[in-house]
């Protein structure tokens, strides 16, 4: 990408560039002058105000902890007083960064993630027992019920006392047992052994053998409607294997599949509850030979570590606008992250990658992206909007934008699997495109339609052929098709929609559901 110096440095100029100040009361009741809050980047933004202290010198910051998307991020506003300490509170997730002096400068930074299941507003939580092979299947049952007591976040109810619907737990977690084998077997090795004078020889030796095999599911059902929580099923695989002198020596097959289903699920409390994780910002260091230059970003540096990192994150964003240093640019947009908030990092970053696509920022781009992907994720949950429900919206949303206005379609249901969820889903956004207001939907109780449906969910197999000519006999203008694929977190719902007059693809979409 060709841009000039100017191009590259102009989204790093609001940084340092002087703006009218604020004023605040602090607790000894004198105003201070204040920098103004970052740029707001959406109009669903919510101000979160952080108090930095240092030497006795309060310093009160506002940063931006604005959620984009359309999500609304609820956040309290309350005031922090820790020596070189950051906090930043974004939705569910919560971004602790801590600046240490060391030889190489980075930002420790502790991160709680939402839990991966939408366990949201389960608090009592009862399991049914497994399905499949005694043994195994109780087995599996009493693990379960020892992980979620180990988490403390739920209440376990005991499922003989549990009824549905009745308000005595929030959700069921059941699972089935698919595969459980158990193989026994041996074979011959050599070993070399020492004979009492000293001298080695080989002998044959029999060694046994057992390899054990296991496969299950397992989900999360809400008691109120029946229905797996959003990213609430998972399938485990795993195999375990044991060798001895002895066939006695062996470990029992069950015992052998327990240890193997404990280590699948070493990780389980982060499908259920939020969890931590530490990571480090590291700062980057100048490699050209420019003595200047590497003296003004030493300098830059040493604010950072005596925690003047405002005014480093200023420093390092004069010396990109002014250098194009590729590390200036990349400092001054990690530094965003605890001072002006995620999205103003995002966007810095994102701006040096366009400009130079410089690898380093691109990687971390990406991290960055993953914390708001978990933020959305979160906020969803928090709003009570299943993966099924931002699944509709996003194609209602992508139909009525790629669909020219007043066009007359047909949604039809040519899925051979989950045929019953796929007409809600079509359902729901008939409804939407219908209340835009700009496309007219024909009713699928048209006998047409409904033969069309039948044809198709018979064969499995349908060409772009077959939607023109129906949708020249239905009389519209676009044909839309639905179908789900996968099972349980794996299930996609795939959209695709068909001019009738040119046979070409308008629109297609697969999202999660």
């Amino acid at each position: 990408m060709n841009l000039s110096r100017a191009d590259m440095a102009r989204p790093f100029k609001a940084i340092y560039t002087a703006r009218p100040q604020l004023s605040l009361k602090i607790d000894d009741g004198e105003p201070r002058s204040l920098p103004p809050p970052p740029p707001v980047l959406s109009n669903k933004s919510t101000i979160c105000k952080t108090l930095f202290k240092k030497n006795g010198d309060a310093d009160a910051r506002v940063v931006n902890a604005a959620s984009q998307r359309g999500f609304k991020t609820l956040l309290r506003k309350r005031r922090v007083k820790m020596k070189n300490r950051f906090f930043l509170i974004l939705g569910t997730l919560v971004i602790t960064a801590a600046i240490f002096v060391s030889c190489s400068t980075s930002i420790p930074i502790t991160v709680d993630h939402p839990p991966k299941m939408d366990t949201n507003g389960i608090e009592r939580l009862t399991i049914k027992p497994f399905e499949g092979q005694g043994d195994i299947a109780r087995t599996l049952t009493e693990i379960f019920r020892e992980k979620i007591n180990g988490t403390g976040a739920f209440k376990v109810v005991d499922y003989a006392a549990y009824k549905p619907n009745a308000g005595i737990a929030d959700a069921i977690l059941t699972g089935t047992v698919t595969i459980y084998t158990v193989q026994d077997g041996s074979h011959q090795e050599k070993r070399t052994q020492t004979a009492t004078d000293g001298k080695k020889y080989e002998v044959q030796a029999t060694v046994y053998d057992r390899r054990v095999s296991l496969d299950f599911t397992y989900r999360i059902i809400r008691d109120r409607d029946g229905m797996v929580v959003s990213n609430g099923e998972r399938r485990i695989s795993r195999a375990a294997s044991d060798t001895g002198d002895n066939r006695s020596d062996l470990q029992s097959g069950l015992a052998m599949a327990k240890r193997a289903a404990e280590s699948a699920l070493s990780d389980f409390n982060r499908e259920v509850v939020t969890w931590t994780s530490r990571e480090n910002l590291k700062l980057e260091k100048e490699t050209s030979r420019d003595k200047a230059l590497k003296a003004r970003m030493k300098e830059a540096n040493a604010l950072v570590k005596a925690g003047g990192v405002k005014a480093a994150q200023e420093t390092y964003a004069r010396i990109y606008a002014e250098t194009g240093s590729l590390a200036a640019g990349y400092n001054a947009a990690i530094l965003a992250l605890p001072l002006d908030g995620l999205d103003v990092s995002i966007s810095l970053m994102s701006n040096l990658v366009q400009a130079t696509g410089y690898p380093k920022a691109r990687a971390e781009l990406a991290r960055l992206e993953g914390f708001r992907s978990e933020i959305e994720a979160a906020a969803a949950n928090q709003t009570g909007v299943s993966a099924r429900d931002l699944a509709i919206k996003k194609a209602a949303d992508g139909l009525i934008a790629a669909l020219p206005a007043r066009s007359r379609i047909s949604l039809l249901n040519i899925s051979t699997s989950e045929i019953d969820m796929v007409d809600v889903v079509i359902r729901e956004i008939t409804e939407t495109v219908i209340a835009a207001g700009t496309i007219t939907v024909l009713d699928r109780q048209n006998l047409s339609v409904i033969e069309a449906e039948k044809q198709y969910q018979a064969s499995g197999e349908v060409s772009d052929d077959t939607y023109v000519s129906i949708g020249k006999m239905l009389g519209v203008e676009t044909i839309v098709t639905f179908s789900i694929t996968g099972q349980g977190g794996q299930r996609k719902l795939t959209i695709r929609s068909v001019s009738v007059e040119t046979g070409k693809v308008l629109y297609g979409e697969s999202t999660e559901i």
